[in-house]
């Protein structure tokens, strides 16, 4: 099984909806830096000028409002390949206060597909893909 992947991110005053709490654009958002950084640190060229991926599904459980001002740690975690297609857990807990148990904000899972630019259509996941995500 893949290597979960985090990081933490400090909410601001803007990501604040008229409810006084995070809005749920802000969650695809924290999901969409984790995943963009986590890309990041792939140790190879994974996309280039004629492929790359896109994301073909988001399912985002809400589990409890982040008020501001917050810290939330993001994480994602492989759990799935197609030939074509790798699917990743993601979470979205507290920072603070430290305790053993930190409340979970959202969860849920992002289908990311490998297409080829020019026609639209799937191609296979890059090794280097394949491999991170612990085929």
């Amino acid at each position: 099984m893949a290597q979960p992947f985090s990081c933490q991110i400090d909410l601001l005053w803007g990501d604040l909806d008229p409810y006084n709490h995070i809005g749920n654009v802000t969650h695809l958002k924290l999901i969409e830096e984790c995943r963009a950084r986590w890309m990041e640190s792939v140790p190879s060229h994974w996309q280039g000028s004629e492929q790359g991926p896109v994301v073909a599904n988001i399912n985002l459980n809400y589990r409890r409002p982040i008020y501001w001002p917050a810290r939330v740690e993001v994480s994602l975690t492989p759990v799935r390949l197609g030939r074509s297609s790798v699917v990743l857990a993601h979470e979205i807990t507290a920072v603070e206060p430290p305790h053993e148990d930190q409340p979970v904000y959202a969860e849920g899972q992002t289908t990311l597909v490998w297409i080829d630019k020019q026609t639209g259509k799937s191609v296979p996941l890059p090794t280097v893909m394949r491999e991170l995500a612990g085929d």
